[in-house]
């Protein structure tokens, strides 16, 4: 056998095999999600992978979450992101999304948007220190304070976390519209809203004229 042959044998051989353990990896991190109902960064689920035996490295596991990501983009194709978005009158129908937020007193923290798609106005938010299905009920229940429910609920989570949000939204009997997985190009305009408020509130804590409520 020629050895350019063995050699390229090998190297598949060899690929296959850590493909197969990131999969495996990625597998294990999707159950943490579920099993937790909530989301980790790299570093959070690294510290958590350690406990239940993992011996890989940090790099490891940012560089299989990176793929993964990778791969969810690739499976939808950017030019069909909005179509499905047209709307005719206000609270006909939201998205609801997720993003950090950085603060001066209590470091990152989240926030759970949702905005209007008709009027590009935020329904209902909440904050809070951890991805948890909490923070998802409040922005909902602030929502329906104030708006009446929409014919339909686009986002772009993880259909596990979103299940134990069903559940939540139905222990305290707050009813849910139809929810399509979908992504949505103008969902971080909440954060863009807000940010110059916290910003604001921000600047005043650090010099002394607000108080941390």
């Amino acid at each position: 056998m020629p050895k350019s042959t063995y050699y390229s044998g090998l190297q598949k051989k060899q690929q296959s095999s850590r493909k197969s353990a990131s999969e495996e990896l990625l597998e294990e991190i999707e159950q943490i999600f579920i099993e937790d109902g909530q989301l980790y960064n790299g570093a959070q689920l690294y510290e958590i992978l350690k406990m239940r035996g993992f011996q890989g490295s940090l790099r490891k596991v940012q560089r299989v979450l990176k793929k993964a990501r990778e791969a969810q983009l690739e499976e939808v194709p950017e030019p069909i992101v909005n179509v499905g978005f047209e709307t005719t009158k206000a609270n006909e129908k939201w998205v609801i999304n997720i993003s950090y937020v950085p603060t001066w007193h209590q470091g990152w923290t989240y926030m759970a948007s949702i905005i209007d798609v008709h009027t590009k106005k935020i329904t209902g938010f909440s904050f809070d220190q951890l991805v948890s299905e909490d923070l998802m009920v409040m922005a909902i229940k602030k929502a329906y304070d104030q708006f009446p429910m929409p014919s339909v609920l686009y986002t772009s989570l993880q259909p596990a976390f979103i299940e134990h949000c069903k559940e939540a939204c139905k222990e305290k009997e707050l009813l849910l519209p139809p929810i399509v997985f979908k992504e949505y190009l103008y969902d971080d305009e909440c954060l863009q809203a807000i940010v110059p408020f916290l910003t604001g509130s921000e600047n005043r804590l650090r010099r002394g004229h607000a108080s941390i409520r």
